[in-house]
């Protein structure tokens, strides 16, 4: 092979290098949030590598399409305490699914899906794409969601 021609590929190979590196980077630095780990920790908040798409949660209270906001599937069987604590989600401006609504089944679907189970029961955290992409795990407190949810939409 010709020096010439070597470092022609040479040089096309380096091109596609950094195009590659600087689309990588770009991907890396536009998704949200950018919370590190020990921020998550410190929050609560668990975050997915692979979110999940939700059906459309546009009209129900809380769901502020564009921003992070949570979400939480009523247990099936709620006493007094789990009535009060749906109730005090949504007061803090959460959406609360309850198991009479249409919605219920499609989303307790996708928590059965392998790696999003871990997530049932918990405060699930919608991204502004209207995806499912994480968690909060208790203790709850109204202080404690504002907190991971200004974090989140920073």
């Amino acid at each position: 092979m010709k020096r010439s021609n070597l470092i022609w590929l040479g040089s096309l190979c380096l091109g596609i290098f950094i195009i590659w590196g600087i689309s990588a980077h770009y991907q890396f630095y536009s998704e949200e949030p950018h919370l590190s780990k020990p921020q998550q920790a410190a929050l609560n908040i668990t975050l997915l590598s692979q979110p999940q798409a939700l059906p459309s949660l546009e009209g129900k209270a809380g769901a502020n399409t564009g921003s992070w906001f949570g979400l939480l599937l009523q247990p099936t069987i709620c006493d007094a305490i789990c009535q009060g604590e749906s109730i005090a989600f949504e007061q803090s401006g959460q959406v609360v699914i309850r198991p009479s609504s249409p919605l219920y089944k499609q989303i307790a679907m996708i928590m059965e899906k392998e790696g999003y189970h871990e997530s049932q029961g918990l405060l699930l955290l919608v991204n502004p794409k209207g995806q499912f992409a994480g968690s909060i795990a208790p203790p709850y407190g109204n202080q404690k969601i504002e907190e991971a949810f200004k974090a989140l939409n920073e």
